[in-house]
């Protein structure tokens, strides 16, 4: 398994597909399983439907997210975990980025021999 290359094409597509819009953003829900948990600055939710709601709140309509860096390690049960950093724009306001930090831990779909679902996923905004 080539676990960086896993990183690096989930990192585009997640990103991508976040930054597309609010409208785009529902298409994520297929990187979710009932299991799935976000831990969202500490509010935890679990299962599709309860996380695409928080990624897909209104204050959230417009965001643009750059990736200064990824890293990833092989994880347990043919699992990849990989973490992110870099700097988020809101509605715009590229003047005033936010620096973030975001952990995913990929595992395995069952039955679906190289797909990978988002078992656990933690972001959290970096305050300085």
């Amino acid at each position: 398994m080539d676990f960086n290359a896993i990183a690096n094409s989930f990192v585009s597509h997640y990103y991508t597909t976040f930054d597309s819009g609010i409208a785009g953003r529902p298409s994520l829900a297929s990187l979710y399983r009932p299991e799935s948990m976000l831990t969202w600055e500490s509010q935890q939710f679990q299962g599709p439907q309860n996380i695409l709601a928080q990624l897909t709140k209104p204050e959230l309509a417009t965001v643009k997210h750059k990736v200064n860096s990824k890293d990833a390690q092989p994880a347990p049960g043919g699992g990849v975990l990989v973490t992110v950093t870099g700097s988020l724009a809101v509605d715009n306001a590229f003047d005033k980025p936010m620096s973030f930090a975001e952990t995913f831990n990929l595992q395995p779909i069952p039955g679906q021999p190289g797909g990978f679902f988002i078992y656990n996923q933690i972001f959290r905004l970096i305050f300085t």
